[in-house]
C-alpha cells in the first residue's frame, strides 16, 4: 500500500518541489493550495489553511479516498514586509492566521487520523526568520518562531502515539515570495533588483539562494524512516546564516 502525504502550499516553490519529491519516491500526494498548480500530476485540492471548514473538508476528502494519512507537510505561508508602525492590524491577523493558524488547523484535523492508524510524521515549515532578527520581518518572524515552539511541544504531546513532529527553517530560497520581497525592498532602497539580490545572497555561506528542491530534500528526510529517531527538532537549512 502506497503511503499518503498531504502537502500544503503545494502550487509552487517549496511546496511544489516537496510534492514532486514525495511523488517520485512512491507516495500518493494530496496537494493543497489556494491557487491552482502549474502542473497537475498530483491529486490537488483547493484549500485555504486559515479556514477551518476548508481544512476539515480537505482532510476528510483525503481519508475517504485513501483511508490514511502517513505524513503531513505544512508549507503554506505568506509574508508582510513593513516597519512595525506601518503594519495594519488586518495584515498582522492574516499572516498569523495563515502561517501559525494554518499549521495548527492542519495538525488539529490530521492528528486524530494518525492516532487511529498508529502513527505518522508531521513536518512544519519555519524559517531562519524564527531564529534571527530581520528588519521589517517582525510579524513573519514571530509566526515562524511560534511554529518552532509548537513543533517542540507537539513532539512530546504526540510521542505516545508514534507521531513524530519536526520543522525545517530555510534560509533564502529562490521562490516567487522571496523575489516579490526583494522587488519591494529594491523599490524602497532605490536600487535595482539584482544588486539587492546579491546583498541577500551574501547572507548565505555559499553566496547563493537555495533551490526549492534543496529544502524539499530536508523535508522528505524528516518525513522518512531515515529520521526515525528524530522528533522535536528544527532543522536549519540556512547555508550557515545562523552560524555567523
Amino acid at each position: 500500500m502506497k503511503k499518503v502525504v498531504i502537502v500544503t502550499g503545494a502550487a509552487r516553490g517549496i511546496g511544489y518541489a516537496t510534492s514532486k519529491i514525495f511523488s517520485e519516491r512512491g507516495y500518493t500526494v494530496v496537494a493543497m493550495d489556494i491557487i491552482n498548480p502549474s502542473k497537475s500530476e498530483m491529486d490537488f485540492i483547493k484549500c485555504d489553511v486559515s479556514d477551518e471548514n476548508d481544512v476539515a473538508n480537505a482532510v476528510n476528502y483525503t481519508v475517504k479516498k485513501y483511508s490514511r494519512i502517513d505524513a503531513l507537510v505544512n508549507v503554506a505561508g505568506i509574508v508582510v514586509v513593513k516597519p512595525i508602525e506601518e503594519t495594519e492590524w488586518q495584515e498582522f491577523i492574516k499572516v498569523v492566521s495563515v502561517n501559525l493558524g494554518g499549521t495548527f488547523l492542519m495538525i488539529k484535523h490530521v492528528v486524530p487520523i494518525m492516532k487511529a492508524q498508529g502513527g505518522g510524521t508531521i513536518v512544519n515549515t519555519a524559517s531562519v526568520s524564527g531564529h534571527v532578527g530581520q528588519i521589517r520581518h517582525s510579524i513573519y518572524g514571530a509566526t515562524k518562531g511560534g511554529i518552532i515552539s509548537l513543533t517542540k511541544s507537539l513532539a512530546w504531546e504526540l510521542a505516545p502515539y508514534k507521531i513524530r513532529v519536526n520543522s525545517v527553517s530555510p534560509g533564502s530560497v529562490d521562490t516567487q515570495m522571496l523575489r516579490d520581497d526583494i522587488t519591494g525592498e529594491a523599490k524602497r532602497m532605490n536600487m535595482n533588483f539584482e544588486d539587492v539580490k546579491r546583498m541577500r545572497e551574501s547572507e548565505q555561506a555559499f553566496q547563493r539562494w537555495a533551490d526549492p528542491k534543496e529544502i524539499a530534500e530536508a523535508i522528505y528526510f524528516l518525513s522518512s524512516d531515515s529520521s526515525s529517531f528524530i522528533t522535536g527538532t528544527d532543522l536549519l537549512v540556512d547555508c550557515g546564516w545562523t552560524a555567523k
